[in-house]
């Protein structure tokens, strides 16, 4: 039996982002925006009688935030909401094995603001973190 060293030390090739993102089964979330690096989950749910927004990032998007938190801006065809993030730290982690990360982000949000998301077209959304930007079409 022959055993090879070159084999052993041969580095396993990463699979790019871009192809581990699709066959990401992601059940903690409805599906409402996408790039080519980048999906977004998006849910309004309800905690003791207030709304929130619960989003999940996944995809080759990477942040760490302390006491600043960010925003995401719902834009519509003829204007926009912005909305602060619930928790001022921000952090993604990366997923198991792969270059892609999953990064959970809660906003706050009031009832006015829930029947227009759910009730005009929105066109694009956009977070705002500390120096970056991430901006995606809905779908």
């Amino acid at each position: 039996m022959a055993f090879s060293f070159s084999n052993f030390l041969k580095s396993k090739k990463e699979k790019l982002p871009t192809e581990v993102i699709p066959k990401i089964d992601y059940k903690g979330g409805t599906k409402f925006a996408e790039s080519p690096e980048n999906d977004i989950y998006l849910d309004i749910e309800e905690l003791g009688g207030f709304p929130f927004i619960k989003t999940v990032i996944i995809g080759t998007f990477s942040t760490k935030i302390k006491r600043v938190g960010c925003t995401l801006t719902f834009i519509f065809k003829n204007d926009s909401i912005t909305l602060n993030s619930d928790n001022t730290d921000i952090e993604s982690n990366k997923i198991n094995n792969t270059n892609v990360f999953y990064t959970e982000i809660d906003f706050e949000l009031n009832e006015s603001e829930v029947e227009r998301i759910k009730n005009e077209k929105v066109v694009k959304i956009q977070y705002n973190f500390k120096g970056k930007k991430l901006s995606l079409n809905t779908i």
